[in-house]
């Protein structure tokens, strides 16, 4: 069901992002819509790169559609740090948007400009503090006050990260962030100085005041012994809940960031969600998955959209996608190219449902996630001017009559991905003059080019095992079988010598091709 309530938030990006040398980093990008006949407006979060009052600059910002596709830009936007003010947007189908910092002006420093119009890249990641670190209760108690330490202060090319992970410039004294001084937190995270800060805060902690001492009375002792057996009690009580509460979901959490870090996300996806609120596990886990998605696409930034802004999408856990036409069509009016997202509402499309283009008769080009794992069951289902279909490179599987009645395909080239094709995937798909089947087919099964009449080659670039019964009945048609593997490797079929097998039974066969 589509998000109704106002205001309500249409897309948001956060970004990590960093131009080199700039003043600014923009933290976020937010389009909202503050009530049903409202237009849509921009906040832009930003942070100023070090202790330089609150920045004033410029950026160029692109707006896109919920499928990520360009749907106009505007052009040296007013910001200055912090919040923006909520700036319009003049794209009534804006869903998220990227900004480009194009100039910015210090109050304590010098004009900077982006003459090559960069977007900037993400950073190295930053040494994140660990509990399982022997000094990481002394860092606490240094901190506190001071700085939120999450994280090593380090240093990357013309520039500093302070403990709370801002990036500053060389120049800043502070950080633009949190307000802490470089020359504190050099001198508050050196080894040496916390080794001797961590045995003068465990003195503390041992020596008893003699006032205390003093104060003690002899009827006192028998109070004492209950008192520290008590203690005691309470301690182990007390290590148990933190075992469970702290320790161990404190390791996993490491453990999940190692494993993201490795670029193992969908084990990491799990840790984090095996930790639910722990910490900041949440986000944790929706950064994997999207990370997940960037590793499968080969894109810096992944096709995504969620139900409020696409309500004609709705996605189960397992990533099986649902697509309602009439509301596609009632927001959008017409169409005829369509692209499947990479992730809505934070999950991965991984399956299209069963019927899920059924008689989507105006289809004429779909453009398929490279995420995209299975074609469900009449995915495509007479949709009879559908004559492209571009494949992800995740494919795996094309379901049982997934694209029956498609008349204008004219040539089908499956991926290497592909491992099974369902009865009559492509059964009456009578313009169909060319099939090329990947190296993952292995095997033919029933019915499925049945009636594909107009069929003239097919194209084998593994051996098969087995063609199953009329898996190309009817196609008159067919002339050659090229196969691209030596004649050697054709196993040859044990196939009824009848009128549904006849055609491929006759047609020639080219080796090595």
């Amino acid at each position: 069901m589509a998000d109704t309530a106002y205001p309500r938030v249409v897309g948001e990006r956060e970004t990590r992002e960093w131009i080199p040398t700039c003043p600014v980093q923009i933290k976020k990008l937010r389009i909202e819509q503050s009530a049903p006949d409202a237009g849509l407006t921009l906040t832009v979060i930003s942070v100023p790169c070090g202790d330089f009052g609150p920045v004033s600059f410029t950026a160029d910002v692109t707006y896109q559609n919920g499928r990520r596709e360009t749907v106009g830009s505007a052009e040296g936007l007013s910001l200055v740090t912090g919040e923006s003010a909520p700036v319009p947007v003049p794209f009534s189908d804006a869903v998220y948007a990227q900004a480009v910092i194009t100039s910015a002006s210090p109050k304590h420093g010098e004009a900077w400009t982006n003459p090559d119009g960069s977007r900037g890249s993400v950073p190295a990641s930053q040494k994140v503090l660990w509990q399982t670190d022997p000094l990481y209760e002394t860092i606490r108690r240094e901190c506190a006050g001071t700085v939120d330490a999450r994280y090593e202060p380090d240093e990357i090319g013309g520039a500093w990260r302070c403990a709370c992970g801002q990036i500053n410039l060389e120049s800043a004294k502070s950080c633009g962030g949190c307000g802490c001084s470089r020359a504190w937190l050099k001198e508050h995270f050196d080894r040496d100085y916390l080794e001797k800060r961590r045995a003068e805060y465990a003195e503390r902690d041992e020596k008893t005041p003699e006032a205390v001492k003093k104060m003690r009375m002899p009827g006192d002792r028998d109070k004492l012994k209950a008192g520290l057996i008590v203690g005691a009690f309470l301690a182990v009580v007390l290590l148990a809940v933190l075992t469970v509460k702290v320790f161990i979901p404190s390791a996993r959490y490491a453990h999940g960031i190692r494993l993201a870090e490795n670029g193992e996300y969908e084990r990491a996806e799990a840790v984090f969600s095996s930790l639910g609120s722990f910490r900041d596990s949440r986000d944790r886990m929706k950064a994997a998955v999207y990370d997940r998605a960037r590793a499968i696409t080969g894109l810096d930034e992944v096709n995504m959209t969620t139900n409020a802004a696409s309500p004609w999408f709705s996605i189960d856990e397992n990533g099986v996608l649902s697509f309602r036409k009439d509301l596609y069509e009632k927001a959008k009016g017409g169409w005829n190219s369509f692209t499947v997202p990479d992730m809505v509402d934070g999950i991965i499309v991984r399956e299209l449902d069963r019927n899920f283009f059924i008689n989507c008769k105006e289809l004429t080009v779909v453009n398929l996630s490279d995420c995209l794992e299975v074609i469900g069951e009449q995915a495509f289902y007479n949709c009879e001017l559908l004559h492209t279909v571009n494949f992800g490179k995740s494919l795996r599987e094309i379901g049982p009559r997934a694209f029956i009645n498609c008349y204008a395909l004219e040539t089908m080239e499956i991926p290497d991905s592909v491992e099974k094709l369902g009865l009559r995937a492509f059964n009456n798909c009578t313009g169909l003059r060319r099939i090329v089947l990947g190296k993952g087919i292995t095997y033919v099964g029933d019915y499925t080019f049945a009636l594909c009449v107009g069929l003239k080659s097919v194209t084998f670039c593994s051996p098969v095992t087995g063609v199953g019964a009329g898996a190309f009945a009817e196609c008159a048609s067919l002339e050659k079988l090229f196969c691209r593997f030596p004649e050697e490797d054709w196993i040859g079929f044990d196939l009824p010598d009848n009128e549904e097998n006849m055609y491929f039974l006759e047609a020639e066969r080219v080796f090595d091709q």
